[in-house]
């Protein structure tokens, strides 16, 4: 009896998993759109994670369910930024939420920060003032 091997390494079968490398024919294919990206995937820690293809110009499209997720409607700007190699991004609506609710988490306590950097701007002025005192006296001193 012939033991049949399944194949290893580079043989292994596809799956359905598995992405376009980021060069090469499978990159090109995907960019004209004869070979079909893998549909977004929720990661464990909740973060969606979408495959985008790199257009003409340095263009990348976002899909239509990331588009509505982020609020985003044709003309809208977005911000992003670029840290390690990694790209986060949000709209201007989202920014302008998180200010707001960490406003509103400063106004609920009764105390601004405007108020607190006034009143630490006063107590080092206070502070100087004795210094400068002290060292007019030391100089009196000295002269006697």
């Amino acid at each position: 009896m012939a033991r049949t091997t399944k194949p290893k390494g580079f043989a292994e079968p596809k799956t359905p998993y598995g992405v376009p490398r980021s060069s090469g024919s499978d990159a090109a294919e995907a960019a004209k759109g004869k070979r079909k990206l893998p549909p977004p995937e929720t990661l464990p820690d909740g973060t969606t994670r979408y495959f985008l293809v790199l257009g003409p110009k340095g263009r990348a499209l976002l899909p239509a369910e990331m588009r509505e997720a982020m609020e985003l409607e044709e003309g809208d700007v977005i911000t992003a930024w670029l840290k390690d190699g990694e790209v986060r991004m949000h709209s201007h609506r989202h920014g302008l939420r998180k200010l707001q609710v960490e406003a509103s988490s400063t106004a609920a306590t009764g105390v601004y920060p405007s108020d607190e950097l006034i009143a630490e701007r006063r107590a080092e002025a206070v502070k100087e003032d004795e210094e400068t005192l002290q060292e007019l006296r030391g100089h009196k001193k000295r002269r006697r």
